[in-house]
């Protein structure tokens, strides 16, 4: 029976990309520490706020609402504001003045027991001096109890609140200092959570960006025929940007909201849990439509994902044959075409604007209507039962208006999260293939078991034997059965038609494919069982296209052997016939050259490329159609350079010019992924008709 499959965790991909932030775990803590003290100074500013609102509305004192609130608090009850004969308005079922038979209504003063003086009864209900003693007078009867002792804090705020000015509005302005002094402490904390929070995510973004790029640099080369370079550039740079955006939410919002409305709800609660409770059973209504919402843009921020990569390949494409669209004229193919492109992603953005603009709305609303029942249950508290002073009401409403804005944000999360989880899947998608290189013996991959030999130096012969090779399931084969036998020190020219296979065999000696049945051998020696340092280590290539990086020109010629001294560049740079026009640059070999090598002609990067090959001086040199893209009289100077060195190593070399080719030791024909022919020239033209055909086509024209 087959094991059902697992239902993958939501955001799986996010937060396997976690991992990369552990390393900054420290800046987390100290993130999450400010956070809870942004929080705690938050709640306390809205605490602070309480007292200015009860000497606004009622032309109350701050000691007497204190002491009111202390009273309150000790009694478990909700006393009248009159400070020398506090009644009770309204009575907790359990409090100390119901258990000893208090009544709405009852007036109550307070008596001491030592000698300093009788104190006003709501004064001494709130005081912490030794037993205080509480009546309730009656036409008929006397109630009295002790009362527990005042906790530390409230003692506390008492001392601050006595000596607060007698002057109200005074007072107000020290409370309000206070609440300013909060307020800056939580916003320098609140820089320094979010500071180090962004400086975390950023951090791990490089890594993942360091990470996937020396992954990259390692992918078969079958990966980028198959996806391009477009494709890889959108990974590497909006897909880590959307992750980047992710992570900074998690380490930000998404720890100090939450937080920020965890203390803000205790505050809630405190001053009135039946009207928080009721507003709480809101939230699981809210909590769906939040989930409804990001699930739905995660898939429309994956499909434009996919939809940026084709334009940033379009792209790509476009400028690096620019020459080619404007000689042709199809300016206006290539602009419907990334037109076209732009269209389906511009569907997917607005798709996305629309889930975003839609779910605060829907979410707006479940609030309104939250905020309206809410107050009707507090109408009814504060006016029937009288269980909710005024302020109480106020300080809860704007606990809750603080809730609701961590709501607001928090609502936005899973999307941000979700947009992050998309960009995290692409990542991995590139991160989880199999690279080329494996470490240690008998690893396996794609059915073939690697070593780690290192090969030594060529010394006998290098051999393709009985090689089939396709690029695809169900492709024609690239290669079909082809068997090569090659000397050392012999040079090899390898012909043929466009597609007839001779790149792809060449491509199979360093290992960038791997065959799908034969082998490639060198000198007995399974190129699947040593290692690909050592054999590449053995190896010099010149592509067609002339390929320049970044950095001076001296470092362009040293970049396959970055131990070589400036004699050494000099020299191949000489045999590659480069000296003479690197020297007519302004800062000759130390002049800078950009990624495409604008500054130099076809010819002369190629002969770059060229000097390059010699100064690696390798046993075995590929040649790939170095002279095609050339003039005349480059490919005079590089057939030249060429000659010079392919005798004293082994050589392969492609080419259509049969000027490249004649000096070679043995030609090798090749058609529709076979070897027809092999033999020198001469002979080749007599006894194969296909080599006749290629060499004919370059004969120059009869003169009149």
């Amino acid at each position: 029976m087959a094991e059902p499959k697992r239902k993958r965790k939501r955001n799986a991909d996010f937060w396997r990309a976690c991992r990369y932030l552990a390393p900054y775990r420290r800046l987390m803590i100290i993130s999450i520490v400010c956070a809870f003290f942004v929080g705690g100074a938050f709640t306390s500013s809205l605490v602070t706020v309480l007292p200015i609102i009860r000497v606004l509305i009622n032309n109350d004192t701050v000691p007497d609402w204190l002491d009111r609130q202390i009273a309150d608090h000790r009694l478990g009850v909700t006393l009248s504001t009159d400070p020398d004969q506090p009644r009770i308005l309204s009575m907790e079922p359990h409090g100390a003045a119901a258990t000893s038979g208090f009544r709405e209504g009852d007036a109550l003063t307070a008596q001491r027991t030592d000698a300093r003086g009788e104190p006003s009864a709501l004064a001494g209900l709130a005081d912490s001096g030794v037993m205080v003693i509480a009546s309730a007078k009656r036409t008929d009867s006397v109630v009295s109890t002790p009362l527990a002792a005042v906790p530390w804090y409230w003692r506390l705020l008492r001392i601050w609140a006595y000596k607060l000015p007698s002057n109200k509005v005074a007072a107000i302005a020290s409370i309000f200092v206070v609440t300013m002094s909060l307020s800056i402490v939580g916003n320098v904390l609140r820089f320094f959570q979010e500071y180090l929070s962004d400086k975390a995510a950023i951090a791990a973004i490089n890594d993942v960006r360091r990470h996937m790029y020396d992954h990259v640099l390692h992918l078969p080369m079958n990966y980028f025929v198959t996806f391009g370079t477009g494709d890889v550039t959108s990974r590497l740079v909006q897909d880590a940007q959307g992750l980047q955006d992710g992570f900074k939410t998690l380490l930000g919002p998404a720890i100090q909201e939450p937080i920020k409305a965890v203390f803000t709800l205790g505050l809630a609660l405190a001053l009135s849990w039946r009207l928080t409770i009721f507003i709480v059973i809101f939230a699981p209504f809210m909590a769906v439509m939040i989930r409804r919402f990001g699930k739905k843009m995660r898939r429309t921020n994956r499909a434009a994902l996919q939809k940026s990569a084709q334009m940033l390949g379009q792209i790509e494409a476009t400028l690096q044959g620019v020459r080619v669209v404007k000689a042709v004229g199809a300016e206006r193919f290539e602009r419907r075409r990334y037109a076209a492109i732009m269209q389906g992603l511009l569907g997917d953005q607005l798709a996305m604007a629309r889930y975003e603009a839609y779910a605060p709305a829907v979410l707006e609303t479940l609030a309104a209507l939250a905020v309206g029942s809410v107050m009707l249950y507090a109408s009814y508290l504060v006016l029937i039962l009288h269980t909710l002073d005024p302020e109480r009401l106020m300080g809860v409403l704007m606990g809750l208006a603080g809730i609701g804005e961590s709501l607001r944000r928090i609502s936005k999360l899973s999307g941000d999260i979700g947009r992050s989880n998309a960009a995290a899947a692409r990542i991995f998608q590139i991160i989880d293939i199999p690279i080329e290189r494996r470490r240690g013996i008998g690893n396996k991959q794609n059915g073939v078991v690697y070593g780690r030999i290192n090969l030594p130096p060529l010394s006998r012969e290098i051999f393709f034997e009985n090689v089939v090779f396709s690029y695809g399931t169900g492709d024609q084969r690239a290669l079909d059965g082809v068997s090569l036998k090659v000397p050392k020190g012999k040079s090899i020219a390898i012909v043929g038609r466009n597609g007839s296979g001779k790149t792809t065999l060449l491509a199979l000696l360093p290992r960038f494919f791997q065959p799908q049945t034969g082998s490639v051998s060198i000198d007995g020696i399974d190129i699947n069982q040593v290692t690909l340092r050592s054999l590449r280590d053995q190896m010099s290539i010149v592509t067609q296209e002339s390929i320049i990086f970044p950095g001076t020109v001296a470092q362009n010629i040293a970049y396959g052997l970055p131990t070589a001294n400036r004699e050494q560049i000099e020299a191949a740079a000489r045999k590659a016939f480069c000296h003479d026009f690197i020297m007519e640059k302004p800062q000759g070999y130390d002049t800078s050259l950009d990624g495409l090598g604008g500054q130099l002609s076809g010819g002369q990067r190629q002969r770059l490329n060229i000097a390059r090959a010699i100064l690696r001086d390798s046993p075995i040199l590929i040649l790939d159609e170095a002279t095609s893209q050339v003039d005349a009289e480059s490919e005079h100077l590089i057939q030249q350079a060429v000659e010079s060195i392919m005798h004293q190593r082994t050589t392969f070399v492609i080419a259509h010019r049969f000027s490249t080719i004649l000096s070679a030791d043995s030609i090798v024909v090749m058609d529709r992924g076979k070897i027809v022919a092999q033999g020198k020239h001469e002979e080749l033209l007599r006894t194969c008709q296909t080599y006749q055909n290629l060499y004919e086509r370059q004969l120059p024209p009869p003169s009149d």
